[in-house]
């Protein structure tokens, strides 16, 4: 393997190809801290606790997953990069929304002695609708309380990758997104017996042994052994097409069909959830005959979408995400429909309809009644 010469922190350093920053880093006694890294893990890079500056690059970039190039400079610890890891810390805490002052599990959370270490304080921002979930406590072998959870998908890679278990993944898209357990139902598997790798792995408490419950951990052969899924490419590159295909022909991709293809295309039902759930064009509960989509995004918002939001909602009686008593029309926002230059615009099933005003709403809405 070719050798590389870099430039780390002023010293000239030489490093195997391949290599990644952060690796570089370790191996000549800089420390970078991580949050969302494991080193027997696939790199995931979403944190960005482990920045760092390139010269030449725009950005600061993430150095568990960059790898090392011939002649590259990098600085590890300038302001610029301080304070984005500062920055990253207080939003997480922002969203961090468990008891952790009466947690007694406190003083094991990762993202606690992160701030402690990088000097961070209470967050100054506010979070208008911060994430509070019920502690599950149904299974007798993992206790999950994502009020904790801060989306670092470390116990979905561990569980994935260590454990060959398939039982969590990612669903939904901005701040609702969640780590869940088949269509997101509290977890309740018999195949998390005797494991715990998930617990292990998580760095804020946000997954836990349930207090009457020793449990030893079986040794990763045996897990093998008892490997029930995997995720297979194929089935991947097709799930999208069946899912947008179920919501034409049947009005919404229902727990059954996603249970069913799961099963047919031999990946974990949690993933099909997370696919389903992340695309704003596909339901899991059933729509009205009219399906009426406005544009959430900055460029509609600044065309005054929150006057067609109020509009339609006069007009129907119902909010965003709500369906009339006579399932004549649904109401949803989304991420963009593709009509900015007509902005502002929505979308009743495939037809646009932009540089709308009150009035011209109501018009259209007499016109699909």
């Amino acid at each position: 393997m070719t050798d590389v010469r870099l430039v780390i922190d002023g010293t000239e350093v030489v490093a195997a190809e391949g290599t990644t920053i952060l690796e570089v880093a370790e191996q000549n006694g800089i420390h970078v801290p991580t949050l969302c890294y494991k080193p027997d893990l696939t790199p995931h890079g979403g944190c960005r606790i482990c920045a760092v500056e390139v010269e030449g690059s725009p950005r600061l970039v993430a150095s568990c997953h960059t790898l090392v190039n011939k002649g590259m400079i990098i600085r590890t610890n300038t302001r610029k990069v301080r304070a984005a890891r500062s920055a990253m810390v207080e939003l997480l805490l922002t969203g961090h929304t468990g008891s952790c002052v009466t947690d007694v599990d406190a003083k094991h959370c990762e993202l606690h002695k992160l701030a402690a270490d990088l000097e961070v304080g209470l967050p100054r921002f506010q979070v208008r609708n911060p994430r509070h979930y019920l502690v599950e406590d149904v299974s007798p072998y993992v206790r999950r309380d994502m009020s904790k959870c801060i989306l670092c998908h470390r116990c979905i890679r561990a569980c994935n990758e260590v454990a060959k278990k398939f039982v969590y993944s990612m669903a939904y898209r901005g701040f609702p997104s969640k780590v869940v357990v088949d269509c997101d139902v509290p977890i309740n598997k018999e195949v998390c017996r005797d494991c715990g790798i998930c617990i292990d792995y998580c760095p804020t408490s946000a997954l836990s042994r349930p207090k009457n419950v020793g449990g030893e951990k079986k040794a990763e052969g045996d897990m093998a052994k008892n490997q029930q899924q995997t995720i297979q490419a194929k089935g991947q590159e097709n799930l999208l097409t069946m899912a947008e295909d179920a919501q034409q022909k049947f009005g919404c991709v229902s727990e059954k069909f996603i249970f069913e293809t799961a099963q047919a295309l031999n990946i974990p039902v949690s993933e099909v959830y997370g696919v389903v759930s992340f695309y704003s064009f596909l339901s899991v509960k059933p729509l009205g005959k009219n399906v009426i989509r406005i544009c959430k995004s900055i460029p509609c918002y600044l065309k005054n979408s929150q006057m067609m939001i109020e509009s339609l909602k006069k007009e129907l009686g119902i909010a965003p995400g709500e369906t009339t008593a006579d399932r004549r029309f649904s109401f949803q926002l989304t991420n963009c429909i593709g009509a900015c230059d007509k902005s502002p615009a929505m979308l009743v099933n495939d037809d646009v309809h932009g540089h709308l005003t009150p009035e011209k709403i109501s018009e259209i809405l007499r016109s699909y009644k």
